[in-house]
């Protein structure tokens, strides 16, 4: 096992971990000098991160699509610059840097097995907290916001391997950690998880992708049907599919947990600056004032980057995603017969849809230890073992 990429993906693991460690221990209190565990934990990756950025070997990670996004929030910090305007910044890079750093190391079989091993048990734990938060304690877990993000991670995985292996232990696996989201009513969580199953890119056979619809429709028509979800979801109490609709916003029938109020509070910045935006984290200054509360959020993403950075900031950000995830397709589709390849690109373009659903209705862009840090992570390491694959291809034919 090579230490410098057990101690960076130690770091990973344990600074996911880190923010959960008072639900172990009632005694550890969950913040120290004016920073909340979650936030120490995105600073030391941070200082991970950069260290062995400098110590890797030259990464193959398509830097190139994320490089304009960087620019404009670094450039943007210069003119309008903030404590908080940093702390978005850096939290913005971090699994940028991340999956740069991930694409600069060399990875074997073992070490593979190890980083997925003690990431399952990492889950097992969370999972663990959940049930007993439902059976012994009040029925709120630590962490429940950020809870379905990590094992959407896990369920990706599951199923990549379900698919390339055949074995039915992986389905049982994704159907337990698919039910946290369902008793929690995590109503994002039980879209994204589900739309993993069905949509899932390592499905290649049209039965089985048939197959996984249905199964993946029935259990929606189930859920959305069940009486807690209709009681939490709309404020009558009651309705219909037909009474969906993508944007929320303009739904006064559905309860979109005060996301409605943040978006009428915000429109105003949003068309007073809907080029460049307000500047870096002036939503959180704006909802703070408003609210009289530390630490407004929209919960939403895409409403935060368009006040932040405007329409040029977002479509900046969403070139990084379109552009990578091209990127990254076309390796999947090369190394088809490369097992880790194929597993890992599979299971990471896949994320990419649960990753812009999650930001349709939460921070995940900050909520980097708990999903961005992996999946960046995950797309580095297909990079890397691209380039080792073709090293060795070379090398045989001369």
């Amino acid at each position: 096992m090579q230490s410098r990429l057990k101690i960076f993906y130690s770091s990973i693991l344990l600074t996911t971990f880190l923010p959960y460690i008072p639900a172990i221990f009632p005694f550890i209190p969950g913040q120290f000098f004016g920073f909340n565990l979650t936030g120490w934990a995105w600073m030391i990756m941070l200082l991970v991160a950069v260290i062995n950025l400098f110590q890797s070997r030259s990464g193959q990670f398509p830097f190139y699509f994320w490089l304009p996004w960087i620019l404009y929030m670094v450039i943007y910090l210069i003119i309008d610059f903030s404590f908080l305007g940093l702390q978005l910044t850096l939290q913005y890079t971090l699994p940028i840097l991340i999956g740069i750093v991930a694409s600069g190391l060399t990875y074997k079989e073992e070490d593979l097995q190890w980083m997925f091993k003690w990431f399952i048990r990492l889950v097992a734990l969370i999972y663990l907290l959940f049930v007993y938060a439902n059976l012994f304690g009040n029925g709120f877990p630590p962490g429940m916001a950020v809870m379905p993000m990590i094992f959407s991670l896990a369920v990706s995985l599951f199923m990549g391997l379900h698919f390339l292996a055949g074995k039915k232990k992986y389905l049982f696996y994704v159907g337990l950690l698919f039910l946290a989201p369902i008793v929690d009513l995590t109503r994002m969580g039980i879209a994204a998880i589900a739309a993993i199953i069905i949509l899932h890119f390592a499905n290649r056979k049209l039965k089985t992708k048939i197959i996984f619809g249905v199964i993946g429709a029935v259990a929606f028509i189930l859920v959305f049907n069940s009486k807690a979800f209709q009681e939490a979801t709309f404020y009558s109490g009651e309705g219909s599919l037909s009474d969906v609709t993508l944007n929320y916003y303009d739904n006064t029938g559905i309860k979109s947990s005060g996301r409605s109020t943040w978006k009428k509070v915000l429109t105003p910045g949003l068309k007073a600056e809907p080029f460049w935006g307000n500047g870096p984290r002036a939503d959180n200054k704006y909802l703070t004032k408003i609210t009289k509360m530390r630490g407004g959020e929209a919960h939403n993403d895409y409403l935060s980057v368009r006040f932040n950075y405007g329409y040029v900031g977002l479509s900046l950000l969403l070139f990084g995603f379109l552009g990578s995830f091209i990127s990254l397709y076309a390796i999947s589709r090369k190394y088809v017969d490369s097992w880790y390849i194929w597993l890992i690109s599979t299971s990471a373009l896949t994320l990419y849809i649960s990753f812009l659903m999650f930001m349709y209705t939460d921070n995940i862009l900050k909520y980097t230890i708990y999903f961005p840090n992996y999946f960046f992570a995950m797309i580095g390491i297909v990079y890397s073992m691209r380039r080792d694959e073709d090293i060795r291809s070379d090398t045989s034919l001369q």
